[in-house]
């Protein structure tokens, strides 16, 4: 336990945070699951609407420094490539 008061604001603040952040996470995974199934079963129409949802919260979360602005550029790129490859 930090013995100063600035270290035990900055744990408080680090736990609220980490729950933040695995929130957003962990929807950025459901988000994206939705999307790799609409892809699964050929349906590009409901592929593209999951991928409108996804490349929302993926920049959302680029926005909060969830996750870096690169990286959400890079995984809508990658889904981007899968959604192209159906017919």
């Amino acid at each position: 336990m930090p013995n100063i008061a600035s270290a035990s604001k900055r744990l408080r603040q680090n736990e609220v945070r980490n729950l933040y952040n695995r929130k957003i996470k962990s929807f950025l995974n459901t988000q994206k699951k939705k999307v790799l199934k609409s892809v699964e079963s050929n349906d590009k129409a409901l592929a593209m609407e999951e991928f409108k949802k996804y490349a929302s919260a993926l920049d959302k979360a680029a926005r909060k420094s969830v996750i870096h602005a690169n990286r959400a550029a890079a995984k809508k790129s990658d889904m981007m490539k899968k959604i192209n490859e159906l017919k």
